[in-house]
Formats: structure tokens, sequence, C-alpha cells
């Protein structure tokens, strides 16, 4: 019987074998040493990405933050100015009521001079009465174009060095003035005024 010896073929399968292992290790490391440089990269880029999107987005919170500071600071300036509206318009409110016309009429009206009809639509406003004479009328008018907006017992009348004072009364007319006769033969002069509030 013949005898062969097999021994070195199943050698060199072996190291052909080991090779191609080891060939397909180097392989499969290298592919993955591969990918994981690739996913450290992409990674890294996507983190830095999302590090400037963060510091952008910081940025545009920091800038709201700063509108609504802004923003704060004019609602606090519009309720300062609608408060200043509501007393404004509450004082006109007052400034329209009969009080403070009647006020002013009795600052102005002298003793010689009696009311007989006095009427008031709106800011308009048209005073009857009767005099003793010229005149006190012509007197009577000239105060009611002189006393000021805003008159107290201590500064009734407009000041003349002062531009910007305003009289109370606006657009004052001596309309009609006639004689009017009395009693004793004293003549007196019946008279229509015209003229509205500022």
């Amino acid at each position: 019987m013949v005898r062969i010896n097999l021994l070195p073929i199943r050698e060199t399968l072996r190291k052909r074998e080991l090779k191609q292992f080891l060939l397909l290790a180097v392989a499969i490391i290298v592919s993955a040493l591969g990918l994981m440089a690739v996913s450290y990269v992409f990674f890294s880029y996507r983190v830095s990405s999302l590090q400037q999107e963060q510091q952008a987005q910081q940025k545009k919170l920091d800038q709201l933050k700063e509108k609504n500071k802004e923003i704060e600071v004019l609602k606090n300036e519009i309720t300062r100015l609608q408060k200043q509206v509501d007393t404004i318009e509450r004082l006109t409110k007052i400034r329209d009521t009969p009080a403070p016309f009647m006020r002013a009429l009795s600052y102005c009206i002298p003793d010689e001079v009696w009311l007989s009809a006095i009427s008031k639509t709106g800011r308009s406003f048209t005073l009857d009465g009767t005099g003793i004479d010229n005149t006190v009328v012509v007197n009577f008018v000239e105060r009611l174009q002189k006393i000021r907006q805003g008159f107290s017992d201590k500064q009734p009348w407009i000041d003349p060095k002062k531009k910007d004072e305003r009289g109370y009364f606006a657009n004052v007319k001596l309309v009609q003035i006639v004689a009017a006769g009395g009693a004793a033969g004293l003549g007196t002069m019946s008279f229509k005024i015209v003229g509205n509030i500022h």
C-alpha cells in the first residue's frame, strides 16, 4: 500500500486560510476605523454647526429681551400719557360746566351792569343786559376779553408781558347797544354780547 504525505499541503492551506483571515480582519478593522473617522468628522461638524446655531439663537434671545425691555418702557410711557389724557379730558369736562363760566362772569361784571339773560350753547354764549351808560358796557366787554384762562383770585387778568397766556373767553363782541331809558330820567343802555369759551 502506497502512503502519501499530505502534511505539506495541509500546512500550505492553513497558511493561506490564515492569510485570508488576517487580510479580512485587517480590512474589517480598517473599514471600522474609517467608518469611525468619518462618523467622528460628521458628528464634530454637526456639533459645531449646532453650537453656532445655539449662539445665533442666544443672540436673538438677547435682542428679544432688549426689545421686551423697550416695550415695557413704552407701555409705561403709554400708561403715563393715557393718565395725562384722562386728566385733560376730565379738566375739559369740568371747564365746560357752568360753574367756571359763571365764576368768570362774576369777576368781569361791573357793579353798574345787570344781566337779564345768559344763553350758553356748547362753547358759545350770549349775554343780554343793561348798563348805566356806554362806558360801563364797553368796560364790561374789555374785562371779558382780558380775563385769563385758569384765572385765580391772585391773577384774574391776562398779563400783557406774557405772550403765551390765553384768555378764558374768545371772540367777545358787543353786537348791539341801544338806549333803553330808565326811571327818574336816568338813561340806561341795553346790550347784547356774544363770544366763545376757549
